[in-house]
């Protein structure tokens, strides 16, 4: 079940996160976040309302932490997006799965095997298989992302070892709130002091082009953040961090789909790769859970 959350949600991120770009051709970063968690947090509301999910936190210290290490990480890898493309973006997100691993050894003393290790890493192997990061244009934007997979990560360990008792939609509330703060805070910087990129653009007036991009992106950032979050409350984080690469395969197949790029033979080599990583940690999970109750 976390698996197929996790595969859902990447498919809904990939598609609406191929249209950042184009957000960026009508306003900055920060005015894209304060209308996007405009939009975002009643439709949450609403859809907790109907499905009877509406409950306090059960502690919001808590909550508000792991909320505000995922919002640093989305907002370090949405303003990568503005200039990058979503698969380049996605090279450094998606670090993630290896600082989960680091993390869950170091800071929560989990074991995941020799099998879970291998399986991890050629993931991410995979992964650069399918982007294929240009060496030699390499610049201080293209580490950004890798920091954004740090931050990411730790959230979702967060998720599971702090937050598991939190309902989806107080998770996915706690990020959009602390994201729409912080980019309230930081459109009055950039208004005050602005600059001339996506990062630091003023306010503008919205366009109803600007309007329906940032909607769109935000009713379905709305159900993937939910779907995630769920994953990462039921299964266990080395897991689905893994699950979580299928992001790269969606969006290289949303990239031909929607603007007709092409994948090369070793993109879809990693793609096979990336595949084969997801099955041999759940394989290495499932042989833990059964020597667990065998024993």
């Amino acid at each position: 079940m976390a698996a197929g959350l996790a595969l859902t949600a990447s498919a809904i991120l990939s598609f609406i996160d191929n249209f950042v770009g184009e957000v960026s051709q009508e306003a900055g970063l920060w005015q894209f976040q304060v209308f996007r968690t405009l939009f975002a947090v009643p439709l949450l509301l609403v859809a907790a309302r109907v499905a009877g999910l509406i409950r306090p936190p059960v502690n919001l210290a808590r909550l508000a932490g792991r909320s505000l290490v995922v919002s640093i990480g989305l907002l370090i890898y949405f303003a990568a997006l503005g200039t990058l493309p979503v698969a380049q973006a996605g090279a450094g997100l998606f670090s993630a799965p290896l600082w989960v691993a680091l993390l869950s050894v170091l800071i929560f003393r989990q074991k995941i095997g020799g099998l879970g290790v291998f399986a991890i890493a050629i993931g991410f192997m995979g992964a650069l298989m399918l982007l294929q990061p240009d060496l030699q244009s390499l610049s201080a934007l293209s580490f950004m992302p890798f920091a954004a997979g740090f931050f990411y990560g730790f959230g979702m360990m967060l998720t599971r070892f702090w937050c598991a008792e939190e309902s989806p939609i107080a998770l996915a509330l706690g990020i959009f709130i602390i994201i729409g703060l912080v980019a309230l805070v930081m459109l009055a910087v950039v208004t005050v002091w602005p600059g001339d990129s996506f990062l630091t653009a003023p306010w503008a007036t919205p366009s109803p082009r600007f309007l329906w991009l940032t909607l769109f992106q935000a009713f379905g950032a709305v159900i993937a953040v939910s779907l995630i979050a769920q994953a990462y409350r039921i299964g266990s984080p080395s897991v689905v961090s893994v699950f979580e690469y299928s992001f790269l395969v969606f969006a290289s197949l949303w990239a031909f789909l929607l603007w007709g790029t092409g994948t090369n033979a070793l993109a879809w080599a990693g793609i096979g790769v990336v595949v084969t990583s997801g099955l041999l940690m759940a394989f290495s999970q499932k042989a833990k859970a059964t020597t667990a109750v065998t024993d």
